[in-house]
């Protein structure tokens, strides 16, 4: 069943100034210059615990954080106040970043902050996982899948009055290089739907939006995993189509944004800014591990 998240942003708008734990006092209490990054993740922990769902724990989204800051140490570079973001972000929409494949916070390198100098941010990334889970979440979805056609499969695609898919994977021998990539949704209600963009497209797509490109050549996920990209992006487009859910829209908006307010309702108003996914290996600032995916 849906959440009614706009009523619980309203909650803790509310109570927000009135909650705390004892652990997050004692650290909040500290001279903010003497914060570290995981003081100030630490110190939020009863503002993550009113954002999340229902039977989830804050403790565990700290816990993961601080994996994900260890993974990726240029986090403790980035603007704390975007760390926080990313990770309250993941608070509302029921998400554990660098876990499960739901969600990533990455160092983003926001070419225009501090007067156009540049400085770094964290930008969050919702993973494929995540937004299947959200998904499901809705209880209008019966099954989700993605998946690759290659050439030497047999498959049909037809759209029109009558629409088809069929796809027979060939199971043994070369399957040939892939051509196309799909999503198909089936809905609670008996209804379904998909969405098929062949290998050429998905290439055309990667070079308009993957912000992880350095002098023309793209880094992050959409080189190293391209197909899960691509099972990514399907996904994205067939939520279009797909029964609204508050959630699942709003991991959409959130995809790719970097998030500096930290007041409930600033979910709902994401911002994409101009910049490169830094690379850890890579200390120049265009470099990148984890694409900004559209």
């Amino acid at each position: 069943m849906a959440r009614d998240l706009a009523a619980r942003l309203n909650t803790q708008t509310n109570t927000a100034n009135n909650a705390g734990s004892d652990a997050g006092t004692a650290v909040a209490q500290r001279p903010q210059a003497e914060m570290t990054l995981n003081d100030k993740i630490r110190s939020m922990e009863a503002e993550f615990q009113m954002a999340m769902p229902r039977g989830t724990e804050a403790t565990q989204l700290i816990r993961d954080a601080m994996t994900a800051i260890r993974q990726t140490p240029k986090l403790q570079q980035c603007d704390g106040q975007s760390v926080l973001g990313s990770l309250m972000t993941c608070a509302q929409l029921g998400l554990r970043p660098g876990v499960l494949g739901h969600a990533w916070v990455l160092p983003y390198w926001d070419r225009n902050a501090n007067d156009k100098r540049g400085a770094y941010k964290a930008q969050l990334i919702i993973g494929y996982q995540g937004l299947v889970d959200l998904a499901y979440r809705s209880g209008q979805i019966a099954s989700l899948s993605a998946r690759t056609i290659f050439e030497n499969d047999l498959y049909q695609v037809e759209y029109g009055l009558e629409e088809k898919l069929v796809h027979s994977p060939l199971m043994t021998g070369n399957r040939g290089n892939p051509v196309a990539y799909y999503a198909v949704v089936r809905l609670a209600n008996g209804g379904s739907t998909f969405i098929v963009i062949s290998h050429d497209d998905m290439v055309k797509h990667r070079d308009a939006y993957a912000s992880a490109q350095k002098n023309g050549v793209v880094f992050g996920p959409w080189r190293d995993n391209f197909e899960g990209m691509a099972h990514k992006t399907c996904l994205r487009m067939l939520s279009k189509y797909m029964p609204k859910s508050t959630d699942m829209a709003l991991a959409v908006a959130n995809d790719g944004a970097v998030r500096v307010d930290l007041t409930p309702s600033a979910v709902e108003h994401p911002q994409h800014i101009d910049g490169e996914v830094v690379d850890e290996a890579d200390d120049v600032d265009a470099a990148a591990t984890e694409g900004g995916v559209q």
